[in-house]
């Protein structure tokens, strides 16, 4: 960029210093910072994202612009320091574009700063949906899981998507069997047991019936770490990233897909 930009907002300073963080060791990021020019570097005893932001507010703040800024985001996304962790590096790109956006600027693929349209937080939640849905179809992601990815479901993050997707798989249970359950205690009643209602394999083998166990676990799992805890706590106390979100909505498809062939039996 030629001319500096203005200075950043502080709440753009910290989603930026979130994705470089989740980016970067700690040792990491004391090279990138003195790289950068980020004198004011507080040093390993800070989390990594508020030594990130502590460092750039400061430095911006003693130039009176946001050129600091510009110069951790190309020191951070530069190809010779992202080539060992593509993947990881295009989801931190995505995620500080999406902040960078609603003061018009983003992240080019060579690591620089160019000027672009201004958005709102609705393009921003079209741009998140697009993106993990996209990432999820490469994955094989199943058709129940896909159903999830939308807007309103992960403008603010992908808790929202991944906690309806949970509830989608206890819908699908209930279709299957007409149990009015919910939860680990719906799972049990329908896939444990000497005769599991919704039955995946014949279950003629111990190998068989270890994977009737296991995918039984899995179910219960998803439904114990992220359907359970939401229903009594308030929502501010959940956040969830999109390595996460993959991860999970992942385990979910797996789990869809083994029902898929527990189907025909379900009913008997």
């Amino acid at each position: 960029m030629a001319k500096p930009p203005a200075s950043f907002p502080l709440a753009t300073i910290e989603s930026v210093a979130r994705a470089v963080g989740d980016l970067y060791t700690g040792s990491e990021l004391t090279i990138l910072l003195a790289e950068a020019g980020l004198r004011d570097d507080p040093g390993v005893s800070f989390t990594k994202w508020r030594r990130i932001a502590h460092a750039a507010a400061n430095q911006q703040a003693r130039r009176q612009n946001g050129q600091p800024v510009v110069n951790l985001v190309a020191a951070a996304m530069s190809p010779h320091r992202t080539l060992s962790r593509v993947h990881q590096a295009a989801v931190a790109r995505d995620e500080i574009n999406q902040h960078l956006s609603l003061v018009g600027l983003r992240v080019r693929d060579d690591g620089k700063l160019a000027r672009t349209n201004r958005t709102s937080t609705d393009v921003e939640a079209a741009a998140r949906t697009t993106r993990l849905r996209a990432l999820l179809t490469q994955r094989g992601a199943h058709a129940e899981v896909l159903t999830y990815c939308r807007p309103e479901l992960v403008r603010a993050d992908y808790y929202e998507a991944v906690f309806e997707a949970i509830k989608g798989l206890g819908s699908r249970l209930r279709q299957m069997t007409g149990e009015d359950l919910d939860g680990p205690k719906l799972v049990e009643a329908v896939m444990e047991g000497r005769s599991p209602r919704v039955l995946i394999n014949p279950g003629h083998t111990a190998t068989q019936r270890n994977e009737q166990r296991g995918v039984a676990l899995l179910a219960k799992g998803l439904f114990a770490a992220f359907r359970n805890p939401a229903a009594h706590e308030p929502r501010l106390h959940w956040t969830m990233s999109e390595h996460d979100a993959l991860d999970v909505l992942g385990t979910l498809s797996l789990v869809h897909r083994r029902l898929d062939s527990a189907a025909a039996s379900a009913h008997s």
